[in-house]
């Protein structure tokens, strides 16, 4: 028999593994999908965390109350404070300098929309990286993983988990008895259907674009609710605003996110501006966005940024690191939501957008690009290393509103004990990552800030493999 089964290989169920491998419990982690990683080997693992070496290095004056005051004003009343101030609180010595000890180094830091101070760390390697080293790690220990093999069900015995059921990619039936299991089975952000269901503020929207991984299809709901849990915010659905249809995808329902661009502005279908495109991809940007006619805008810029583009959300195409140029060379070939020309008239035309206001629209920014303007009037956007938008080899990408994570899920204690309808403990259970809405069942609220994912999923997995061990049943 194990000692614990853990259900999910992203950041959290390898490190649920790690934490309860490393008291010599024999531990067994399962992964629906062919490879390691899930989620977490897509993003760029942007942390959000307090009193680093790094910050100090910067000398940046940080402290975990001025943290929790942003983390909360931009999460609202349902994010979980007590889970937010304990990762917070933890987040130097449980993720910065335990990732260290695994070889990772964090290489920069940033201030995205909503934090006081530069407090987002991105490590080398991004998400990639803190899973290959966690991998090498649990591995080390002992830690057996076994992909390709599909949960169907939680072994409930005397009210009890006590391993799972379920089948491998060949059809093999297998039964894994264990004295705790720990799911880590990710979120919904790529199941259409089940967004629609659970969050029906989306259902109004001309295009709703699923992102995220795609094996993040809500199989870890399924699993629990018919283990009896308990829920929590699952309408709380981040959406970024920069997502354009993925054409490896013929359902045209898959999106991917369109990063990296520095010097484009965004265009409603009136040919005018309406955000300041350095906050773009976070809370302000998606308000604004939503607020256009047909919640949809087109990103205008010159050709000559394309080399800085990243795509998220297809492995084929990249990743936060970039992708091989012939491969994103493809993407702009084959999309129908990129449009190449030399001039803005003619740029105009094939989007279908209005010529003079679109040229009006550049003309304006420009003038205040070449003036040396540190902002331009009109939407106080930072005009920092900006250059003046000009043919020949104009882009222009329609984005639309894309499902990136889902913030609520499964509630749990503050030992990511996974509790029923009333409220209780279910023995043996335990949730961590996504699943549990990064922790707790919501620990960020209705928004959240930028680095406020992967690293409450990293700390929530080594809680909850910790929390299982001591718990563990005979």
């Amino acid at each position: 028999m194990n000692d614990i089964v853990v259900v999910g290989s992203g950041v959290a169920g390898l490190s649920a593994a790690v934490e309860a491998a490393e008291t010599g419990a024999e531990v067994l982690v399962l992964e629906r999908d062919g490879a390691i990683g899930g989620a977490s080997t897509m993003s760029a693992a942007s942390t959000n965390m307090v009193g680093t070496p790094l910050q100090h290095a910067h000398g940046i004056d940080d402290d975990v109350e001025l943290a929790l005051a942003d983390w909360v004003r931009m999460g609202g009343p349902t994010a979980d404070v007590e889970w937010a101030r304990r990762y917070l609180d933890r987040s130097r010595a449980d993720v910065y300098d335990w990732c260290v000890d695994l070889g990772i180094s964090w290489m920069a830091l940033s201030q995205p929309e909503g934090n006081s101070v530069p407090r987002v760390h991105t490590p080398a390697g991004f998400g990639r990286g803190i899973v290959e080293a966690l991998t090498v790690r649990a591995t080390s220990l002992g830690v057996r993983i076994e992909v390709g093999v599909d949960v169907k069900q939680i072994v409930m015995r005397d009210g009890t988990a006590r391993g799972v059921r379920a089948s491998t990619a060949v059809g093999e039936e297998l039964q894994c008895d264990a004295r705790a299991v720990v799911a880590c089975a990710g979120g919904f952000a790529s199941s259409h259907d089940l967004t629609i269901e659970v969050a029906p503020q989306f259902r109004e929207l001309p295009r709703l674009l699923s992102g995220g991984a795609p094996g993040s299809l809500g199989y870890g709901y399924h699993l629990l609710h018919s283990a009896g849990a308990q829920f929590t915010c699952l309408d709380h659905v981040w959406t970024y605003p920069n997502g354009t249809p993925d054409p490896d995808d013929e359902t045209g329902i898959r999106g991917v996110g369109v990063l990296g661009l520095k010097g484009d502005i965004w265009l409603n279908s009136a040919g005018r501006r309406f955000v300041d495109e350095g906050n773009q991809n976070r809370v302000s940007g998606m308000r604004a966005l939503l607020a256009q006619p047909g919640q949809t805008a087109w990103s205008i810029f010159n050709a000559a940024e394309l080399s800085d583009v990243a795509l998220v959300g297809n492995d084929h195409w990249g990743g936060p690191g970039g992708g091989d140029p012939a491969v994103m060379a493809e993407f702009w070939r084959r999309s129908e939501f990129v449009w190449r020309a030399d001039t803005l008239e003619q740029l105009a035309t094939k989007t279908g957008l209005p010529a003079d206001a679109v040229e009006a629209s550049v003309a304006d920014f420009n003038s205040a690009v070449l003036a040396g303007k540190d902002r331009d009037p009109e939407q106080q956007r930072s005009l920092s290393g900006v250059l003046p938008i000009s043919g020949p080899d104009l882009i222009a990408i329609q984005f639309f509103p894309v499902v990136a994570k889902t913030l609520g899920g499964v509630r749990t204690d503050l030992e990511c004990r996974v509790l029923d309808h009333n409220g209780a403990a279910i023995p043996g259970l335990f949730a961590a990552g996504e699943l549990a809405g990064m922790a707790g069942g919501c620990i960020n609220g209705a928004a959240a800030l930028e680095g406020t994912m992967f690293g409450p999923c990293l700390y929530s997995g080594r809680v909850a493999g910790a929390a299982a061990i001591a718990a563990r049943t005979i």
